[in-house]
């Protein structure tokens, strides 16, 4: 009886075939979590610049104003 040590099989991807996810579904699922997030950081960045633009055209709209 192994104590403190790896027992073969239960642990990391060997363990995860055992229960009905072959390699190809982990690659699969991490490359769709992967494009997802880099969809998410997309629409934060373009947030953000849309937000900079309104900021930008508000200070400009203000200068005309009190010219």
């Amino acid at each position: 009886m192994p104590v403190g040590g790896r027992v073969a099989g239960k642990s990391g991807v060997v363990g995860r075939v055992g229960e009905g996810h072959g390699v190809a579904r982990i690659n699969e699922d991490i490359i769709w979590m992967t494009i997802c997030v880099g969809i998410i950081i997309l629409v934060l960045i373009s947030l953000a610049l849309c937000y900079i633009l309104h900021e930008k055209c508000k200070k400009r709209k203000g200068s005309w104003e009190r010219a």
